[in-house]
């Protein structure tokens, strides 16, 4: 998979990822984590289990695989969410795809 702006990275397709025990708390739980929420998160708030959490994210924060999430939409601009996995520096990216264009907007980090 090649997105112009990523090519040090390692970038594999993650939409299968999506239907895993695990994924949502991960990618939710973030949300939390920065002090937001009044309690300290928990995977069971989303019905799920701690330890297929963890499991999920040894998948989702590998250096060596990138997850790329791609949403289309039919007409307009669609998005696509990448986990940044560089050492010492992870986080997830969301970038603007329009129709047409072969790169895609950075909109938030």
């Amino acid at each position: 998979m090649l997105i112009k702006g990523y090519d040090v990275g390692p970038l594999v397709p993650g939409e299968s990822l999506l239907a895993h025990s695990g994924f949502w708390s991960n990618y939710l739980l973030a949300m939390c984590s920065d002090g937001g929420c009044a309690e300290r998160p928990v995977p069971e708030w989303f019905g799920e289990d701690g330890a297929d959490v963890d499991a999920l994210s040894e998948v989702l924060f590998d250096p060596e695989r990138w997850p790329v999430f791609r949403v289309p939409a039919e007409d307009g601009p669609g998005a696509v969410v990448i986990y940044r996995n560089l050492d010492g520096d992870y986080g997830t990216d969301y970038l603007l795809t329009h129709p047409g264009r072969s790169y895609g907007e950075q909109i938030a980090s």
